[in-house]
């Protein structure tokens, strides 16, 4: 897998060029390539993407910070029921209901409100670095929708109007901080992320230096998808799959455990940041096929949280 996922050089429409500078020839090319990758495999490295490292090694750092914590301590920020904003505890969710225990993980969501601001009961440790990355990923979010309109040949801002509602109101995008730790015991059955597809339109992905994560390929089978220095990994989530009519493809992925006793005395972390639509918007197939019937976000997004948990 990891040769068949493209890296797309982001260079010519990268965070620090402003959007007027890129001319049409140049989103059509790259849009092109990122939707022949989502076409095939569902997955692409992003490189040149205008995200600072430091900013990047500080999410982690500090995220690291936060789930070194005591145990009673971190559930002072525990999620409540149905809610997107919190901490979730080692073992508390199961993101693929065929498994027979709950996945050997913790994490850190976190929804922006209204207006840009952040949730009172959130740890002050990361705060201000959780909230840098939100912002700076929503606006390359922004442009890779630009890219995956005109590369399904529609007007290169259709799908930001399904989209109003970053760090306004009333959109679900959430960043979530991952750790998986080392593990003593392996239950049977238990993966570190159980297999799944994202619920969203594209989903954002920090790796740090330690393999796990996989991704099923066209031949139906699990392969690596590396950490690539230097690119996050970009993905489509259910509703791009669901608008574009299976034109792109919502890959199902996992994080498997190690088999290497050694690998599996080290943490792993990851940060990702899920993009969604509106919650109101309700999801048509954009072919006017009907393939896939409408449905409201928020609907289709709470069945599938309150089903985890």
């Amino acid at each position: 897998m990891q040769n068949m996922i493209p890296v797309v050089d982001l260079a010519p429409y990268t965070l620090s060029v402003t959007e007027e500078q890129v001319d049409t020839c140049t989103l059509r090319k790259l849009a092109d390539e990122i939707c022949h990758a989502f076409q095939d495999v569902g997955f692409v490295y992003l490189k040149n993407h205008g995200i600072p490292q430091q900013l990047i090694n500080d999410v982690f750092s500090t995220s690291k910070m936060f789930f070194d914590q005591p145990e009673e301590l971190k559930q002072k920020y525990a999620i409540p029921c149905g809610e997107l904003h919190g901490y979730i505890s080692f073992e508390a969710e199961k993101v693929n209901h065929d498994r027979p225990v709950s996945d050997a993980r913790e994490g850190y969501t976190m929804l922006v409100s209204k207006d840009g601001t952040l949730p009172q009961n959130m740890p002050p440790e990361i705060m201000s670095t959780f909230k840098e990355i939100y912002i700076t990923c929503t606006k390359l979010a922004l442009r890779m929708l630009d890219l995956l309109s005109i590369g399904l040949d529609k007007d290169r801002e259709y799908l930001r109007q399904f989209h109003r509602g970053i760090c306004v109101g009333g959109n679900s995008t959430t960043l979530r901080s991952n750790y998986y730790p080392p593990i003593k015991e392996i239950k049977e059955g238990q993966a570190r992320c159980g297999e799944h597809s994202d619920y969203g339109t594209i989903t954002f992905l920090f790796q740090d230096d330690m393999p796990g994560l996989e991704a099923k390929s066209p031949s139906d089978e699990y392969l690596p998808v590396p950490p690539v220095e230097g690119t996050i990994v970009m993905n489509v989530g259910d509703m791009m799959q669901r608008w574009s009519a299976d034109r792109l493809k919502a890959t199902k992925h996992r994080v498997v455990v190690p088999q290497k006793d050694k690998a599996r005395e080290r943490p792993r972390q990851s940060i990702a940041v899920f993009v969604t639509p509106d919650d109101d918007i309700t999801i048509t197939c954009i072919d006017g096929s009907n393939k896939y019937p409408p449905i409201r976000y928020l609907d289709y997004l709470k069945t599938k949280i309150d089903a985890n948990f």
